[in-house]
Order: structure tokens, then sequence, then C-alpha cells
């Protein structure tokens, strides 16, 4: 008993020992894994954003007060991918919506476009300090749409098409990132460039193009602020502002663009979508006092609501 006994209390205290040892090497290993550098392909890139489609309709028949049978459908994309390492870092946006609306009984029903938005931007950044807020960028925008716009009910004479107007700005600048949710990037000289690749608008000197050309050039400062936050678990807000103005041109004048996105999720699935645009431009010319015929710079304002199918991409 006494010899089974020894061998009993040796084991166990090899057990202890042994245990102790494999706990001592656990604890390393757990110590160099958090600080070692994230050296695989998943640690350097980054992806996110969301996507919703919302569905309205409206029927009646034989109803007393009145209306208009319709339906359409709004679709938006939101899409956000960001390499970083080391010093380096390349951003990339993709903002996309569109919608429409089928207005009347099936066999005459009009087609309403009510949304159009095609843009991406693209940075390159260099850490420029130890604290990483401050960067070295140079970003590349291009904005435009999708088809043809028409300021119904004319719906036979375009007023604006995909690159009728397109607008790509190029600039050389410092981006501010205190915080993962927002960041301004500001440029002392970037080039924006107004394309109308359609040779009917262009004839008529449309988004403020001189006559018959199709690209005017611009020079000049250029600022953009980007704020993307969760104001609460289930309320998102996204919001991009866009300031230039032109050296050479009526230097002071400041076109505006402004887009401003609350997403309210009820579920995973389940989201309502509110969708502000403010654009102002001096060059783009619209009719101010129909059916006169004067022209002249306008503030641009859209609005969207929509309650539908929303998903976040991680």
């Amino acid at each position: 008993m006494r010899t089974i006994a020894l061998c009993l209390i040796s084991v166990i205290l090899t057990g202890i020992i042994y245990a102790q040892d494999i706990k001592t090497v656990a604890s390393g290993l757990d110590k160099a894994r958090e600080e070692a550098p994230p050296d695989t392909v998943k640690h350097h890139w980054k992806f996110g954003g969301f996507g919703s489609l919302t569905i309205n309709q409206a029927a009646y028949s034989n109803w007393a007060a009145g209306g208009t049978n319709s339906v359409g459908a709004t679709g938006m994309l939101n899409l956000k991918l960001r390499y970083s390492k080391n010093k380096h870092s390349w951003s990339n946006l993709l903002d996309a919506a569109y919608g429409f609306q089928l207005i009347g009984k099936t066999e005459n029903a009009r087609y309403n476009k009510t949304d159009d938005k095609l843009e991406f931007t693209t940075a390159y950044s260099f850490e420029l300090h130890k604290n990483k807020k401050w960067f070295l960028t140079l970003l590349a925008n291009f904005r435009s749409q999708f088809s043809n716009g028409y300021n119904y009910p004319n719906d036979s004479l375009p007023i604006s098409k995909f690159m009728a107007p397109g607008y790509v700005v190029i600039g050389l600048g410092i981006t501010y990132r205190p915080a993962a949710f927002f960041s301004l990037y500001v440029s002392p000289a970037s080039g924006r460039f107004t394309f109308v690749l359609d040779d009917t608008l262009s004839k008529q000197g449309a988004f403020g193009v001189e006559k018959g050309k199709k690209i005017r050039g611009e020079f000049g400062p250029y600022v953009r602020a980007d704020l993307n936050k969760d104001l609460t678990k289930n309320i998102n807000l996204t919001s991009s502002l866009e300031l230039f103005s032109d050296y050479l041109h009526k230097f002071g004048n400041i076109d505006v663009n402004w887009n401003v996105l609350f997403t309210l999720k009820v579920n995973k699935w389940l989201a309502t979508i509110i969708n502000c645009q403010v654009i102002y431009d001096d060059d783009v010319l619209i009719q101010t006092n129909p059916p006169e015929p004067a022209y002249g710079p306008r503030t641009q304002f859209k609005e969207t609501i929509g309650v539908g199918i929303s998903y976040k991409f991680h």
C-alpha cells in the first residue's frame, strides 16, 4: 500500500508540474499571438456596407375618392473596401442608387425615374504622423447617373444622360482622421472636370460646358468630409459633403454636393431608409420661374423615403 501511495503521489506531483509548464507555454503563445503584427491578407483588408430594396404599390377599383394605380421600386448599394498596411492605405467607396415608378393602368402605364445615382471614390493615403490621424492623400472621385433623365411629364426629350453630366475630381491633399467614423480631406489644388458627352446637350451648353464642347476643366480647392456613425444600435447616419471653388472662374462661388443617409433598422432584414441630397452649382442653369424662359443657378434638393429589405455587409 505504501508503494502504491508513493506512486500515486509521484504521478500527481508530476502531473501538477507538467500542467504548470503547459499553462506557462500556453500563456506565452497567447501573449506572442497578441503582440504579433497582422501579417495575413485578411487583416489588411476591411469590407463593409449595405444594400437595400424598397417596393411601393397602390391599386384602385371603383374608388369614390379617386386615385391612380402605381408600382415602384428603389435599390441602393453602398460598399466600402479598405486596405491598410504599415503607413499605407487604400480606400474605395461605391455609392449607387436607382428607382422608378409606373403610374397608371398596365396598358398605359407611364414610367418615371425617381432616383439615379452612381458615384465612386478611391484614395491612396500615406501616414504622416505616428498618431495615425494625418495622411497625405491622392484622391479621385467620379459621379454620374445610369440612365436618361426627363423633365416629366415630357418624356421624349432627355435633359441628362450617362456622362451628361459626368464629374471627375482629382487632387492631392491632406486627410485628417481623428476617429474611424469620420475623415476630413482638404486639397488646396484639385482638378475638376465636367463631361457632357451627348451631342444635343453639349450644343446647348448644358451643365456649364461651352456650347459645342464636351469637357470643361476647373482648378481650385476641394474639401470632402465623410461621416459614418451608428447613433444607436439600430440607427446609422452616413453623410458626405463636398465643396469646390474654381480659382480661374468666379473664385469664391462654392459648388456644394451634400448627401445624408439615415438607416433605421427594424431587424436584420427590414429597415427604413431616408436619403437627402443637396446640390448647388452656379454653372448649372435651371428655369427659375416657369413658364417664363428665365434661367439661373438654383439650389437642387432631392429626398427619398422607403421601407424595405436591407442587409448590412461585414
